[in-house]
């Protein structure tokens, strides 16, 4: 955004994309290691983080590691880079399931699953992961490649992420683990007489966690998701795009394989039931969304739009009536301009809700992230695949920085409002019991030709965790206001 690069970004990424030599036209080595890069993050409360991959921060200290190498022979390139990580997971001095507030989860689920969203507005998402601390090996940002002028196929773990969001995408984000899939996908943006085409179509395999429910004939679903982005040409400083993720039970690995079909499936309406219809039946759901770019490399401007729908339109009409029925948005802005001749000034901002439409007072519409159909939600081991403020949420987040050479500083601002559609189910919902978290903080890094180091400190306030306030307006409510300080370091070596 500094005004020397085209404006025709990806929009749609992945390690193995962005790092692969031959997109820039070079020839990739045969053999590479890829150095260690740690995360560290410590929390003093409360779990806290977001964007972090198969890292669950809870409280207390917790990693994550990723190292391995690349080979590459001809159109066949292998990336190995699997994910540690580690987690002291300490205990909580709140109980989310009090009896005084929310009461306990279900029989059939753990007590560490969230207690509310059982039923309707079901979602594999414990507020703790059990009650010790763990290590666990994942493949991490690992893939298979087979390359074509045009086109590229192959097998990954790795993370995607779709559309211009800078933190809260709503279909594709690096929130979970990242999930094992096969892929189909074009070259890079591809030229055409009617524009520039990105394109990229997955299916695979989501894992329920070890804290959701003790049913263990449904820990596996399927996932089959699309995307497309189109540009009017290299120079054109617009970029739009469509995604489609649909998500259902499946009978294990395998027959989640066999899936491709289902993002373009219709999986009807699983979630318009009213609150007083209990009805679970397994089955489909969906999420889709189109989004918008504007850059303006040579201003350092850059704008951006996500829109999406939890339920598809019952027709035309009904799209045309209430289109904002079971909608999701993020809409965002950066703004990068020079200090003197040797630094800049990096201004960004993102707001996004997945909060429920006002169209529910017309119809039920579920809730987003959460399914009647697939219990366990848009999820992958227990965290959010899309946006991480989590379901049924909202929040906004605000930095600004100072750049001069490799070095970087500045001050963030960040503020969300979760699982609101949940709250204002609760019998003791008050307009003073929100479970919001503001979170000010400070950020700095640096950036060689060989190392990266960066940190992060910030000061989450949350006030009324897990919704326990019921009876007052002033500061602490019921005395569950808790301050959380969160601390991140990253290193990563970029070669020695």
């Amino acid at each position: 955004m500094a005004g020397s690069s085209e404006p025709a970004g990806l929009m749609l990424r992945s390690t193995s994309s962005l790092t692969d030599p031959r997109r820039s036209g070079r020839t990739p080595r045969a053999f590479t290691l890829v150095m260690p890069s740690v995360n560290l993050v410590t929390n003093s409360k409360l779990p806290f983080g977001q964007n972090d991959g198969a890292l669950w921060a809870g409280k207390g200290a917790n990693a994550r590691i990723m190292l391995g190498f690349t080979a590459s022979a001809g159109p066949v390139r292998l990336l190995v880079i699997p994910e540690i990580v580690r987690s002291s997971n300490h205990a909580l001095d709140i109980d989310p399931t009090d009896p005084a507030f929310m009461g306990p989860p279900p029989p059939s689920r753990s007590v560490f699953s969230s207690p509310s969203n059982a039923y309707p507005y079901s979602v594999d998402l414990p507020w703790r992961m059990g009650d010790a601390s763990f290590t666990k090996v994942y493949g991490g940002q690992s893939s298979l490649t087979i390359s074509s002028s045009a086109f590229e196929a192959g097998a990954a773990s790795e993370n995607e992420w779709w559309g211009p969001a800078v933190r809260n995408p709503l279909v594709m984000s690096d929130n979970a683990p990242g999930f094992p899939h096969l892929f189909l996908r074009t070259r890079g943006p591809v030229s055409t007489p009617l524009g520039r085409f990105d394109a990229r179509w997955l299916v695979g395999s989501l894992k329920e966690s070890d804290w959701f429910d003790f049913d263990d004939q449904n820990d596996t679903r399927s996932i089959s998701a699309i995307a497309l982005t189109w540009g009017p040409g290299r120079s054109s400083p617009f970029t739009f795009g469509f995604t489609r993720s649909v998500f259902a039970p499946a009978d294990g690995y395998g027959d989640a394989a066999t899936r491709w079909f289902d993002a373009l499936r219709n999986t009807g309406h699983p979630n318009a039931h009213t609150l007083a219809d209990s009805t679970m039946t397994p089955g489909p759901d969906q999420i889709f969304s189109l989004f918008a770019r504007a850059a303006y490399p040579q201003y350092g401007l850059d704008t951006w739009a996500e829109w999406g729908r939890s339920d598809f339109p019952v027709s035309l009409r009904d799209f045309m009536e209430q289109p904002i029925h079971s909608r999701g948005y993020t809409v965002g802005a950066q703004l990068v301009r020079p200090v003197a001749s040797v630094a800049r000034v990096r201004v960004q901002g993102e707001i996004t809700s997945v909060e429920q439409s006002t169209t529910y007072r017309f119809r039920p519409q579920g809730s987003f992230y959460t399914s009647r159909a697939v219990v366990q939600g848009y999820t992958n081991e227990g965290q959010i695949i899309g946006a991480g403020l989590g379901p049924g949420s909202s929040g906004g987040w605000v930095a600004a920085d100072f750049l001069r050479g490799g070095w970087q500083a500045g001050l963030t601002w960040s503020r969300v409002r979760f699982n609101n559609d949940s709250f204002f189910l609760l019998g003791y919902a008050m307009r003073c019991g929100h479970d919001v978290t503001v979170a000010p903080g400070a950020r700095a890094s640096f950036s060689g030709s060989r190392l990266r180091v960066g940190a992060e400190l910030s000061f989450a306030n949350r006030y009324n965790t897990f919704f326990q306030n019921r009876s007052s307006c002033e500061a602490g409510g019921s005395g569950s206001d808790r301050s959380n300080t969160n601390f991140s370091v990253t290193i990563a070596a970029l070669a020695w």
